[in-house]
């Protein structure tokens, strides 16, 4: 922190009381050091003796700067200005938004605001509004799994539903997907709570502090005759009715859900109440994802596992049959094939997983000593199968587990082992995917 603390020393000095000036520029500083850096967050967090600044990089949070402790209360004010919130209300949690540039990039800030023991603690979350969005190889998906999103995103309709809890890439996926069916020829409108991307020739309703519900913006924008719609999410019964209800009659719907995986979101639409035979009809796919640290390409180490480390991987993943076995070896090879390996030789046989990757102990300049860089998404992709169908049909079923052994016998790839194929190739770390996601048996 020290170097980096200096720079803010000449903003601040270590003065109990600071000019305007210092604190809008330490404030610009700070946003501005972030997005030079990849932060997706920046907290200021009251401490009895200081401010502590952290960054959340990759996906973790780093602590950065340390600030005078008298400087807490003169920054909140400031940023409370910046994002339009009452800046001289200190004992309400408050949100508000502002805009910031980096380079040619426009990246919008939300800003959240929560009495904490020591003054308020603020937090800003931090994306990029005009950039256009990742292709989905970039994302994470190869092999079947890509050519699946691309075989649906070629319908004129259905429900395609991306699922995953806060801060896993949904909202980057489905604009993702949005962006392959873009076209002058088709009226897009979306739904949101909040600004995530912004997509030329897409119609965006931001739904905001406007007091509507998502339901009520889809009624909305409905009346509009849309060929495509894309959801935020869907909060409640009425929401995926409609939604539904608009997969079915001629619309491409897209929608995120807050759901552990693809088959809980299957599950979650049926538990709502939508007819099982209503939500088959409308179910095209649906997309499963975390995100996890990447392993930095330039100083990563391969190593070879030894017998009893073996045994621990096996125990993790379930893999306890010489089919699993072969079965993940083949996933690595197509894996290998569609270009998610680096050049090296297979981390595993059609008998057993002997070598997996790590990062580097001291790491390198590249990824600022810590052997990761960059996140990448574990995925999985559940098609409307008939091993699908019948799980849904079946009201025994009543957990994500349990209609997951149905899906499993049509070749689904869950999460999980998705993980664990960008381990072998090097993308990631086997304790990063166990970290992201529970292993369920592979057999």
């Amino acid at each position: 922190m020290g170097a980096k603390d200096s720079l803010m020393g000449r903003f601040l000095g270590s003065a109990d009381k600071f000019s305007d000036k210092q604190v809008a520029e330490t404030l610009s500083m700070l946003v501005e050091h972030g997005i030079k850096r990849g932060a997706s967050d920046i907290h200021l967090e009251p401490h009895e003796r200081f401010v502590l600044v952290r960054y959340r990089i990759d996906g973790t949070l780093r602590g950065v700067h340390k600030l005078p402790r008298a400087s807490l209360g003169p920054l909140v004010y400031e940023l409370k200005k910046r994002a339009g919130m009452d800046a001289n209300d200190t004992q309400t949690p408050q949100e508000g938004e502002f805009s910031a540039t980096a380079g040619a990039r426009i990246i919008e800030a939300h800003v959240s605001t929560m009495p904490v023991f020591g003054g308020e603690k603020a937090v800003l979350h931090l994306s990029s509004q005009l950039g256009k969005p990742e292709t989905l190889e970039r994302l994470g998906f190869w092999g079947e799994n890509l050519q699946a999103l691309r075989t649906v995103l070629a319908s004129p309709h259905g429900l395609v539903v991306v699922a995953g809890p806060r801060h896993s890439g949904v909202s980057s996926t489905l604009f993702s997907l949005l962006d392959q069916i873009n076209s002058p020829m088709v009226n897009i409108a979306t739904v949101e709570t909040d600004t995530k991307h912004r997509l030329p020739g897409v119609n965006h309703t931001y739904l905001g502090k406007s007091g509507l519900s998502i339901a009520e913006g889809l009624r909305a924008a409905l009346k509009q005759d849309p060929n495509i719609i894309l959801l935020g999410d869907v909060p409640d019964r009425a929401t995926a009715e409609m939604a539904i209800h608009a997969a079915t009659t001629g619309h491409f719907v897209l929608t995120g859900l807050h759901a552990d995986s693809s088959v809980a979101a299957a599950l979650r639409l049926r538990v709502t109440g939508v007819e099982p035979f209503l939500l088959m009809s409308a179910w095209r796919v649906g997309v499963g994802q975390r995100l996890v640290r990447g392993l930095c390409a330039n100083c990563r180490e391969r190593y070879a596992l030894n017998t009893e480390e073996q045994q621990q991987l096996k125990k993790a993943f379930g893999i306890t049959t010489p089919a699993a076995h072969k079965r993940v070896n083949q996933l690595e090879r197509a894996a290998a094939a569609a270009g998610l390996s680096r050049p090296a030789e297979p981390s595993s046989t059609p008998a057993a997983i002997t070598h997996l990757w790590r990062p580097h102990a001291e790491g390198c300049d590249q990824c600022e000593h810590n052997g990761y860089n960059g996140r990448t998404a574990i995925v999985e992709v559940l098609g409307n199968t008939p091993a699908l169908q019948k799980g849904l049909m079946d009201q025994n079923v009543i957990s994500a587990s349990g209609l997951q052994s149905f899906v499993l016998k049509d070749g689904f790839i869950p999460m999980a082992l998705d993980g664990l194929i960008k381990a072998l190739c090097g993308l990631t770390t086997v304790d990063e995917v166990l970290r992201a996601v529970a292993a369920p048996s592979l057999d």
